[in-house]
This record gives structure tokens, sequence and C-alpha cells, in this order.
């Protein structure tokens, strides 16, 4: 039989303070990486939904416009946080040369702008259509 005096058994349960430091700080650095990510997708799709109402709003301007006699002059009107322009010019110069029409073309330009925290942001949409020449 072997009677060695028995040594203190080492202890080996549990983690030290270093360790739990570490990997609070692993922890933490993750947390916010992934706080980073998230925050940046929530401020992608409220500038996305800014983005789609200021073209819903320039589609809709158009289509009121289609239905109205066209005469050259600016426009402007607020909607909750966008700004709307609209301009109307002729443009002979769109005509060839020497040509003789009952209709002159116009440029119609929707403009919708609304700030987004410090930036300025907008849509801008152009159309030409024909219509009888200013009296």
């Amino acid at each position: 039989m072997n009677f060695r005096p028995r040594r203190a058994a080492k202890r080996t349960a549990g983690f030290t303070l270093i360790e739990i430091l570490v990997a609070f700080a692993i922890a933490a650095v993750m947390l916010g990486a992934i706080y980073e990510v998230f925050a940046n997708g929530v401020r992608s799709i409220v500038t996305i939904d800014h983005y789609r109402d200021a073209v819903l709003l320039s589609e809709s301007a158009l289509d009121a416009l289609a239905n109205l006699p066209i005469a050259a002059g600016d426009t402007a009107d607020r909607i909750g946080i966008y700004e709307r322009s609209t301009r109307i010019w002729p443009r002979p110069d769109l005509l060839p040369a020497g040509a003789s029409f009952r209709a002159v073309p116009y440029e119609i330009e929707v403009q919708v702008g609304w700030r987004e925290g410090i930036r300025q942001r907008a849509v801008s949409f152009s159309t030409i259509c024909l219509a009888p020449p200013p009296t």
C-alpha cells in the first residue's frame, strides 16, 4: 500500500476576476457592434420611407398637372415635413428649326425636399409635354 500524504487539491472550479472582466469586455464590444448594425438598419428604413413618400408626392403633382391647362410659372407648397415646388416653362428650343407647330413643348419639373437630421434630401422629376402656345 502506498501511504503518501495527500496534497491539497488545486482549486479549478470557478473563474478568476481577470477572466470575468475579459468576458464582460468582449460582450460589451459585441453588443456595441450589434447595436450599431441595428441602429443603421432603422435609419435606413426611415430614409427609405421618406424617399417613398417624396416620390409619391412628386408623382401626384405630375398627375394633377395632366388634367389642368399648362401655363408657365412656379408654385410651392408644404405637406407635412416635405416642401414641394413645381416649375413649368416653355421649351421652344426642342422644336425643329423652321417648323410650324400648333403646340409648344413645356418642361415640368417637380422637386420634393425634406430635412433628415442635418441633411437636406430631395427627389426631382421632370417631364416634357405639349400644350397650346401662350396667348
